[in-house]
């Protein structure tokens, strides 16, 4: 599993899937992080990490469209499940 203190600013990543943790017994997710993550998940560009805050959590900005307007998100990407690092493309 990736650990989600080793990205750097700059580093992209891709949502692959729900994270698995939020599915362990108690685990509370809020309806609103289960609907941006599914939107993530159908985004075909992958995020940037913008910053690395006081306690070393990786964060990134998306503009997602809804209801025909577009509204812009920031998440900090604490779980080690869900994601992946996109290599840069060499030559490029």
């Amino acid at each position: 599993m990736p650990d989600p203190r080793e990205l750097k600013v700059g580093d992209r990543v891709r949502f692959v899937a729900l994270p698995e943790e939020w599915a362990t017994p108690g685990a509370t997710v809020p309806p609103e992080s289960r609907a941006f993550m599914k939107a993530m998940l159908k985004r075909r560009t992958p995020s940037v990490v913008f910053e690395i805050d006081e306690y070393g959590i990786p964060w990134i900005r998306a503009r997602i469209a809804h209801a025909g307007r577009y509204q812009q998100h920031t998440w900090a990407i604490s779980e080690h499940t869900g994601w992946r690092r996109i290599e840069p493309r060499l030559g490029v």
